[in-house]
């Protein structure tokens, strides 16, 4: 006879899980426990929101499942915002949280987490795949087996369940547990209409999505647009599906991309959209006179497919990414087209001249960062004004090396992900740039990292200011209630207080030389960058919808 929770870490182990994060507490002792006992390692984060998110980050970079965990109630509550953002970027987390025991339904407790009070189970009813309230030990098996194969299924994401106290430590004499394997799923009904479509389009544009970096298809997307000489451009979060100064790639479109992308966004007859949901930060420039005339969207979810632009024809591709487009290109041609001349002495077509300001300009520090890390790096961006400026001028090098979730959009959450990340890959050298708004939220974490080893470069773009909210409340009402902060925040020290390696910046030349020691050092290194509080975010086409909205809301009351 063996405990339920002995039957979940005998599934996780099998799983190749070999971490766990959260914070712990007396409803999930047992499992977290057994889960220790059968090696797997569990990381105590400092808040649940951020074991959530190190969750996600350990899932994106191993491909495995990851586990968060919180007790009864508050500690989850607060992991609601980190399945949110998992369910957003299509990661398999199992979430964990604490209930009371069964037996005890009814009675006032603390941290309830029964319908009497904080429903768990219901209230992560909409932000995961699967969520449920394990009441009986001899349902754990089935319930558990459905919640994996959701996590790992045709489209990916969290699912979450409520283990009362009692049910963790049932004893059971057996239970029969099925670990998904997963197989890519395919649209073969459609690829002849889709390759017909490329065939015919006059002028083509590839629109390289979050998609791309989630399901590895780098190569496919290149010999994509190699084979059929199609410009690329990419969404924020689809930022580093292609490298920065391939000949076809032609920037970032949306919120902080350049104009020249967004020009051949207007001018398309042909979007082929891989991985992208075509949200408002990718499309606010584009006119709706000039949606195209055909649509191919290839997305492993079919919630937004075809529905999003007014388009006459709309090919869905739908199931795994990076399979369909392997089944797609064995019907094209095979070998790719000369490739248009490029060189150090031709820019690429979408480079925009730097701003010039007084004091450190961020977007000077993002275009020559890449140039500092090593080639075998990811960078997490936190998302703020910080995270547009680095869609903007960052330089990726190694596709997939950059990862921003525009889409959701939870601030802080780049600090976990990062975490996370590295305790999946230690080797690699990982680093996260987040602003001193996020910084403030759930910058405690990187005690986290500090206490485990996990080395990562935390920097810190401190303008003292929520900088993002600040310039569009400016632009659009010529205020900025609410959006400064009248005690700056002393970033290097406070990282000092938490055991880790504080290093001020306020020039490129200090910048650069901090960075090579926190790359040097091998331990947590929080870089603090003071930079120009005047400079201008690229987020200029989502402040254009905002002035539009006051100009309708000042043109209501005057009717």
């Amino acid at each position: 006879m063996r405990s339920v929770a002995d039957y979940l870490a005998e599934a996780l182990c099998s799983l190749g899980v070999t971490r766990s994060f959260g914070i712990i507490g007396k409803s999930v002792c047992p499992v977290v426990l057994k889960m220790v006992d059968y090696g797997i390692e569990f990381i105590p984060g400092r808040h649940e929101a951020s074991s959530g998110f190190e969750a996600a980050g350990y899932a994106l970079k191993s491909g495995k499942l990851g586990v968060a965990i919180g007790t009864s109630g508050p500690g989850g509550t607060n992991l609601l915002t980190a399945a949110a953002h998992a369910k957003a970027n299509h990661l398999p987390v199992l979430f964990l949280t604490g209930h009371q025991s069964i037996q005890e339904l009814g009675i006032p407790q603390c941290q309830d987490s029964s319908s009497y009070l904080a429903d768990l189970a219901e209230m992560f009813r909409p932000a995961t795949l699967y969520s449920k309230l394990v009441e009986r030990g001899d349902h754990f098996g089935t319930l558990v087996t459905h919640a994996l194969s959701l996590a790992f299924g045709s489209v990916r994401g969290p699912v979450h369940l409520c283990l009362p106290f009692d049910v963790q430590t049932e004893k059971l004499a057996s239970c029969s547990i099925h670990l998904p394997q997963p197989e890519p799923l395919v649209s073969l009904g459609n690829h002849d209409h889709a390759i017909q479509a490329i065939l015919n389009a006059e002028r083509p544009l590839i629109i390289a999505g979050k998609g791309i970096n989630r399901a590895g298809a780098h190569s496919e997307l290149l010999q994509l647009a190699e084979t059929c000489q199609i410009p690329v451009v990419t969404s924020p979060g689809g930022k580093g599906a292609i490298v920065w100064d391939h000949p076809l790639y032609h920037g970032p479109i949306g919120v902080g991309g350049c104009a020249h992308g967004d020009r051949l966004l207007n001018h398309s007859d042909l979007y082929v959209v891989l991985g992208s949901r075509l949200s408002d930060m990718t499309i606010c420039n584009l006119k709706p006179e000039n949606h195209p005339r055909t649509l191919l969207q290839f997305d492993s979810d079919p919630t937004f497919v075809g529905k999003i632009l007014s388009s006459p024809h709309t090919i869905p591709v739908t199931g795994d990414l990076r399979a369909n487009l392997q089944c797609l290109l064995r019907k094209l041609p095979s070998s790719p087209a000369p490739l248009p001349a490029n060189s150090s002495a031709q820019p690429t077509p979408y480079a925009e001249p730097l701003p010039q300001l007084t004091d450190l300009s961020l977007a000077s520090v993002l275009q020559t960062m890449s140039s500092l890390l090593p080639y075998d790096h990811t960078l997490f961006v936190d998302d703020g004004s910080h995270g547009f400026h680095a869609v903007k001028w960052y330089n990726v090098q190694k596709p997939g090396s950059f990862i921003f979730d525009a889409y959701f959009a939870c601030m802080g959450n780049a600090i976990g992900m990062a975490i996370g990340a590295k305790a999946a890959s230690p080797n690699e050298t990982i680093v996260c740039i987040t602003g001193d708004g996020c910084f403030m939220m759930l910058g405690a974490e990187i005690h986290t990292s500090v206490c485990r080893g996990l080395p990562v470069i935390f920097i810190v773009v401190n303008n003292m200011q929520l900088d993002m909210a600040l310039k569009g409340m400016q632009k659009t009402t010529g205020r900025t209630d609410g959006t400064l902060y009248e005690v700056p925040m002393d970033v290097a020290m406070f990282a000092e207080s938490l055991g880790a390696t504080g290093i001020r910046c306020e020039t490129a030349e200090q910048f650069a030389a901090g960075l090579r020691q926190a790359l040097d050092s091998r331990q947590t290194t929080v870089i603090e960058l003071i930079t120009d509080r005047s400079e201008i975010p690229p987020t200029a086409h989502r402040v254009l919808h905002m002035d539009e909205l006051a100009s309708s809301q000042r043109e209501e009351r005057l009717q």
